[in-house]
């Protein structure tokens, strides 16, 4: 499901009616729970909003696995190092980091020159680190999703409630302090009241901790404007909201889409300083043949990777990190 305020100056809630839990919550795999998970996929595919239409990405993909070939070609008869160097350009990822993983990986290649990819792969799976599901952890929690402006993070924010409250039966609410982005409130607010969960919106730390401790939910899901270089102010508001939190355990989940590239990444380092991301969600693994930049972001900062996802539905597109399958996106093995 892919992401998509409110001009009252008073804190604002989902109405009583809308914010009800249902009598009976559903079970997972009952037909009102399934008709749910539908009209939540529908939402996030944007098929619910005849007049916003989802741009593709099927001849930019297109193009970047032809350069990706091209450049695999040209590396064929070339020296270990170059051909390492061409490989992992195609797949995104560059610098320093690029540079480390050839530096490894040319001794074994030039005893066997066609096992030089699966020694990347080898060596860069050693280097990536799983985060738990945060928002599967016992006891209250909050899940703060921070990133760049058409990364997903309300589209995971909704895949995540769905999870917990339809599939585990956890008590979830929403705060969201994307107060700016046009249709932001709205679209959130139709999830959640699809989902049965509420939802508040905070413009300062008094109404998020206002929200907090109204709650009491296992669960509360923080959804934040995206921000560029330049919207640091977004940044502070979001670090001084959290400190609202107390000892409630806290992830801030950085939700970069798999295409990034690395020099963006290198300003998001410079963004998120406080609060500092504790784990990585690398979304939209299904529009890109070039995910190193999502290496990029969790290597770089030493962050562990939390969640993939693959597609706009909801809950279905949401996955527990798996190294091999990010390695698997990043270097596809030939055999």
């Amino acid at each position: 499901m892919q992401a998509a305020g409110d001009a009252r100056g008073a804190r604002a809630t989902v109405p009583a009616r809308s914010r009800a839990a249902p009598t009976e919550k559903p079970e997972s795999g009952s037909p009102s729970s399934l008709k749910t998970v539908r009209e939540l996929s529908v939402l996030a595919t944007g098929e619910a909003f005849p007049l916003v239409k989802k741009i593709r990405s099927e001849a930019i993909d297109h193009e970047l696995r032809a350069i990706r070939s091209l450049l695999e070609t040209m590396s064929q008869g070339k020296r270990p190092r170059d051909r390492a160097g061409l490989m992992l350009q195609a797949a995104g990822i560059e610098g320093p980091l690029a540079a480390a993983l050839a530096k490894g990986a040319l001794r074994a290649a030039r005893s066997n020159p066609d096992r030089l990819r699966e020694v990347l792969r080898q060596k860069l799976a050693a280097r990536l680190e799983v985060l738990p599901s945060p928002a599967d952890q016992p006891g209250p929690r909050i899940v703060a999703c921070v990133g760049p402006t058409g990364a997903g993070k309300t589209t995971t924010i909704a895949k995540l409630a769905a999870r917990a409250s339809l599939e585990y039966g956890r008590s979830v609410s929403v705060i969201t302090l994307d107060t700016y982005r046009v249709g932001a409130v709205e679209q959130m607010r139709r999830f959640v009241e699809l989902i049965g969960i509420p939802l508040d919106i905070a413009r300062d730390r008094s109404q998020f901790a206002q929200a907090l401790a109204q709650r009491r939910s296992d669960l509360v899901l923080v959804d934040t404007a995206g921000v560029s270089a330049s919207d640091s102010a977004d940044v502070k508001k979001l670090a001084h909201c959290l400190e609202a939190a107390g000892e409630r355990p806290t992830d801030v989940l950085l939700v970069v889409p798999a295409g990034i590239r690395a020099l963006d990444v290198g300003r998001l380092k410079e963004l998120y300083r406080h609060p500092r991301p504790t784990g990585l969600c690398v979304t939209k693994l299904d529009e890109t043949s070039q995910a190193g930049g999502a290496v990029h972001a969790a290597l770089d900062e030493s962050l562990p990777i939390a969640y993939l996802c693959n597609g706009p539905k909801v809950p279905e597109d949401i996955h527990d990190a798996s190294i091999q399958a990010l390695v698997d996106a990043v270097l596809p093995s030939l055999t």
